[in-house]
């Protein structure tokens, strides 16, 4: 699977799941550690990549000093309405977040509008991460910032790896999914460095970011990816009962590794910081 044909995925009722579920047990610890690293830099113009439903865009509404605008872009327009929908107003005498439709590898915003851009584990699903680099660079002001994160390997990331397992012990015939062959695919710091050098930008640091994910019990763990991933729209054509089998083989697989209690499960991720010179 290529990652155009799973940002395609992205489709039906997944933002809304995407949210309730993988945002809380992924997406949040990451977009604390990411916030602290841009509002380190002070910036006045912000854009985000990829924003998904949001959950880096309100940290960092709420983050910014007064008079910053924040753009968030993505090129689902469902996911960008749900962000829209939970985003709080913006302390006063800030200007609102604009969310716009924008495709990442062609951004509707003139040269050198923004000192920093960002974008929190969508890189892995552009199907041009050089033109995507390289169209951050033309936005960003000389001596502007990029910071972005990258899921590492299935196997540190413990409960991707539960569903990878699962989806491999229901499924052995089928073609690979999404969660090992692109999102968690694009999982080499030599790689990142070389692809966000290729699109003009000077790599300051690509470092590996170990945080935990937690979740109240084993089968909630498990049933984040198959129902609020793409991996749901991938498992569609198998019928409701191939996808509970697949949640039923990842929870006991949580379960003999945490017991059947509260899951505190480690994640891997890389963090690269790179600028415009």
């Amino acid at each position: 699977m290529s990652e155009s044909d799973a940002g395609r995925l992205f489709v039906g009722g997944l933002p809304a799941a995407y949210e309730q579920l993988l945002v809380p047990l992924f997406f949040e610890p990451y977009a604390d550690d990411l916030v602290a690293r841009a509002t380190a830099r002070r910036p006045s113009a912000v854009l985000e990549l990829a924003a998904g439903t949001g959950v880096v865009t309100r940290r960092l509404a709420a983050a910014l000093p007064g008079g910053c605008t924040l753009v968030a872009t993505d090129l689902n327009a469902e996911m960008l309405d749900v962000g829209r929908e939970l985003a709080p107003a913006r302390p006063e005498g800030s200007p609102p977040v604009d969310w716009r439709v924008a495709d990442a590898q062609d951004l509707p915003f003139p040269d050198a509008s923004f000192d920093l851009v960002l974008c929190q584990f969508g890189v892995m699903f552009f199907p041009d991460r050089v033109a995507s680099f390289a169209e951050a660079a033309r936005v960003m002001r000389p001596g502007g910032a990029y910071l972005l994160s990258a899921w590492g390997p299935v196997e540190p990331n413990t409960i991707a790896d539960a569903v990878e397992r699962a989806y491999r012990q229901v499924l052995p015939d089928a073609e690979p999914n999404v969660v090992s062959q692109v999102a968690h695919a694009y999982h080499d710091a030599d790689r990142i460095r070389a692809d966000l050098e290729a699109g003009g930008l000077v790599v300051e640091a690509v470092e590996t970011v170990r945080l935990e994910s937690v979740a109240p019990s084993p089968a909630a763990a498990a049933i984040a990816i198959p129902r609020g991933s793409p991996l749901r729209a991938q498992l569609e054509p198998y019928g409701p009962q191939v996808r509970e089998e697949i949640e039923a083989a990842a929870t006991a697989l949580l379960a003999e590794r945490f017991g059947d209690g509260p899951v505190r499960a480690p994640m891997t991720a890389f963090v690269a910081t790179a600028s415009r010179p």
